[in-house]
């Protein structure tokens, strides 16, 4: 026979938890991915890409066929006073009117229209491209911020307990007679700006979590180091090609320029004739007289044309033109914009770069520079005063080093969203 034995819940739940998996830092990808699923400014352009896209179909149905139905009926009573011999009785009025029309010519209105919403549609595109790059560079921003002040502030508690034990240790010596009332000052001064140093950044750390989660929808734990940079253009050349054929603010100016010359060609339309065909059926019961009966079909071709319109199709000629000087003048400033933009960011990248390694040397020296002047006050060789500068200067550094990071990182995805990408 084979025994059971039960296991208390208490020892499964311990057994559980003992092989649960650990959990996953996010990584700047993972950030990124998920401010692309949260951000309600994309849904937005998104939502107003597609809108701008039914446009176009709506200015190509003013070239197809249309169908209306119209249609009445009522109720009265009809006396033709003895008329043809007719009796007065109560009748049912009635109509009924089906028409077909195709427009055969509209002197350019239609293809105008159909243009002028198709760059609205590029525009709308180019719009949402630029609110994702927006995004994207905003989360990084977010994310290297999370991390500088993260660092800042066990950067700060690191001094301000090394200050606290300088204070400490300068008071001992005071009261034995060993240093003079200035050192407890000093570093009593300086003990304060530690802490004023550590309260600061710690509610800058609190608005860079607050602004990384309102952009991701993620909590900032355990947050990876910054990656290297991404892929960039390897001359300025080339990142100025890239930029001006991708760049979605210079493509929006663009496209407003297309919508603008459309519109000035739909103004001109307005001075043309119209033509259709179309092609109507009707019946009319009891309209005239009682038991009236009357049944149409009419096969044809309709034209309207506007001789004189009191100056209006004028006046939308030149305000048209006037548009599409303007939307030029935006497109060549946004030309001029785009290069400016991209050659200041490519320098940007470069620098960012340079400055991130001179800031890790100097951490590097100040923190060396540190150990070395602590162990000199501490055998006498120079005064208290030195070391609460090299505290101050190594902390300076390593905040320095992770603001530069964060700094390029931010840099080579400016200068992406520039291009495009």
């Amino acid at each position: 026979m084979i025994l059971k034995r039960s296991v208390p819940l208490p020892l499964l739940a311990c057994l559980f938890a003992s092989v649960a998996m650990p959990a996953q830092a996010t990584t700047l990808e993972e950030a990124i991915s998920a401010a692309m699923n949260h951000a309600p400014e994309i849904d937005a352009a998104s939502a107003d890409a597609d809108a701008a896209d039914a446009r176009i179909k709506e200015a190509r149905g003013h070239g197809l066929p249309s169908v209306t139905l119209s249609g009445t009926i009522g109720y009265g009573r009809l006396d033709p006073q003895g008329y043809f011999g007719l009796p007065a009785s109560n009748v049912t009025p009635r109509a009924a009117q089906l028409t077909i029309e195709q427009p055969l010519f509209t002197g350019g209105r239609v293809s105008a229209g159909v243009a002028q919403a198709k760059a609205g549609s590029e525009a709308a595109r180019a719009g949402e491209t630029m609110t994702r790059s927006q995004i994207v560079v905003a989360t990084v921003q977010a994310y290297g911020n999370v991390l500088t002040t993260r660092r800042m502030v066990t950067l700060y508690e690191q001094m301000t307990r090394q200050m606290e034990q300088i204070h400490r240790a300068a008071r001992l010596r005071f009261e034995a007679g060993e240093s003079p009332s200035t050192d407890v000052s000093q570093a009593a001064a300086r003990l304060a700006e530690a802490q004023a140093a550590l309260e600061a950044g710690r509610g800058l750390a609190v608005s860079a979590d607050a602004r990384f989660t309102n952009l991701t929808g993620l909590s900032p734990q355990d947050l990876q180091p910054v990656p290297e940079n991404p892929a960039i253009p390897q001359s300025l050349d080339e990142a100025l090609n890239i930029a001006r054929a991708n760049n979605p603010a210079l493509a929006q100016a663009e496209a407003a320029l297309d919508a603008a010359r459309a519109g000035a060609r739909g103004a001109r339309a307005e001075r043309l004739p119209t033509v259709g065909a179309f092609a109507e059926g009707s019946t009319i019961r009891d309209q005239f007289f009682p038991d009236y009966r009357a049944d149409g079909a009419t096969v044809g071709v309709r034209a309207r044309w506007q001789l004189f319109s009191g100056g209006r199709v004028a006046a939308k000629i030149t305000e048209s033109d006037s548009a599409v000087r303007a939307a030029d003048a935006r497109a060549r400033a946004a030309r001029s914009a785009v290069d400016e933009q991209t050659i200041s960011a490519f320098q940007g990248v470069r620098s960012a770069v340079l400055v991130e390694a001179a800031a890790a040397s100097q951490a590097a020296a100040a923190a060396q520079a540190r150990d070395s002047v602590r162990h000199e006050v501490r055998v006498g060789m120079k005064p208290q005063l030195d070391l609460l500068d090299a505290e101050r200067e190594a902390t300076a550094a390593a905040v320095n080093e992770v603001s530069a990071q964060s700094d390029r990182i931010v840099a080579a995805y400016r200068l992406l969203a520039l291009l495009g990408r």
